[in-house]
């Protein structure tokens, strides 16, 4: 599931600092994406309010942002929260295969959907 060693430390450290329960697999996959691309999960205050424990929309126009990590931003607000973020096609074109991996594995996690293979 966690695409390197410490995208698991960080992803745990986001978890443990916001107080995530369990089953909340909005914040889940919010904080999967962040703690996976290191841009985002460095500047994550900007996008994150731990203490008030909401997003926060505003840094799109405070933070510089690659096409790609702002794709990753905008999925991650909108499997948090619905935030509207375009299509998909327009997310996953500004995604390298690295980055397409940490969108559906957010996916996923965001909806709970385990990776056994499919059966048709």
């Amino acid at each position: 599931m966690f695409l390197f060693p410490e995208h698991q430390g960080r992803y745990e450290q986001f978890l443990k600092q916001d107080g995530t329960h369990p089953k909340d697999r909005e914040r889940q996959a919010l904080f999967y994406i962040f703690a996976g691309y290191k841009d985002l999960g460095d500047r994550i205050e900007h996008f994150y309010d731990f203490e008030g424990r909401m997003i926060r929309p505003e840094a799109f126009q405070a933070v510089d942002l690659t096409s790609g990590s702002r794709a990753l931003a905008e999925l991650a607000f909108n499997l948090y929260n619905n935030y509207e973020c375009g299509t998909i096609v327009n997310l996953f074109v500004n995604l390298d295969e690295r980055n397409r991996r940490l969108a559906v594995e957010a996916i996923r996690l965001r909806f709970g959907v385990e990776n056994r293979g499919w059966e048709y």
